[in-house]
């Protein structure tokens, strides 16, 4: 396991040309959050052991206690892709790479389009994206042994029973395979992509569009089948979803976490 307040150095796969490249780590026993804290030096990662104020997206607090993965790549430039892609890149490969730890069976994780992950028991994990300041700031957060809030899931609810450490540098090398690949990332995440087939209601910054999921497109979007027609919908919010023919008995939202 990582400790507090020590620097760590690990090579990981580069982000261009498949070059390895050293990346710098920080670790703080308790921080705000990971996202406001990049390294003394570029590229690097920020690791808390635990966040008083980590965020999803929207503002939304993200529930950050010990036992959880905290984590964020801090990267010199602006998103590589369009506004949208690389969140849902990076849920493709995070996937992947959870499925890879000891004791998590292939197949257990879904995609919830735009940036979390799921398993049938609850939502798993979160990821958020942004650029400030001429830095790109990729985030995760991984339920693992922390107590999770209701309605979410742990992987050691999974089979999981190695050390956090491993779940930290898991994230780190999804993250870095999603900006070196990312259209395997996509085909990842539209394997497992959970809304497809269901009924969803999105907010988007035109206003609240509701039909039926049907797919990812090449760059991110999510397409909804409307009684208007199909639509295709970027940097907007999923607000419920359920499957068809269950009524309000059915609906689902994201927990609070």
């Amino acid at each position: 396991m990582f400790d507090a307040s020590r620097r760590y150095v690990c090579i990981p796969p580069g982000i261009t040309g498949g070059e390895a490249r050293r990346l710098a780590i920080e670790v703080y026993d308790r921080i705000d959050s990971t996202m406001d804290q990049p390294p003394p030096r570029l590229p690097g990662a920020t690791i808390a052991l635990e966040q008083t104020k980590g965020r999803g997206r929207r503002g939304n607090t993200w529930i950050s206690p010990r036992g959880g993965a905290w984590l964020t790549l801090h990267l010199p430039g602006q998103q590589p892709t369009a506004p949208g892609f690389l969140p849902v890149a990076l849920g493709g490969c995070l996937a992947e790479a959870l499925e890879q730890l000891p004791g998590v069976e292939p197949g257990t994780i879904m995609v919830k389009w735009p940036n979390d992950l799921y398993t049938r028991q609850g939502k798993l994990a979160g990821i958020l994206v942004e650029t400030r300041n001429g830095v790109l700031r990729i985030g995760v957060g991984v339920n693992v042994y922390n107590r999770a809030p209701p309605g979410a899931a742990r992987l050691a609810d999974h089979g999981y029973r190695g050390p956090l450490a491993l779940v930290h540098l898991a994230a780190l090398e999804a993250a870095l395979a999603a900006l070196e690949q990312p259209h395997r990332g996509l085909e990842a995440a539209r394997k497992r992509d959970m809304l497809r087939g269901l009924h969803v209601e999105l907010e988007t910054p035109t206003g609240r569009l509701a039909g039926i999921a049907i797919g990812i497109t090449d760059t991110g979007a999510i397409r909804v089948k409307t009684a208007k027609g199909v639509v295709e919908a970027y940097c907007c919010t999923v607000l419920s979803w359920r499957e068809l023919g269950t009524g309000s008995s059915g609906l689902c939202r994201d927990p609070a976490a």
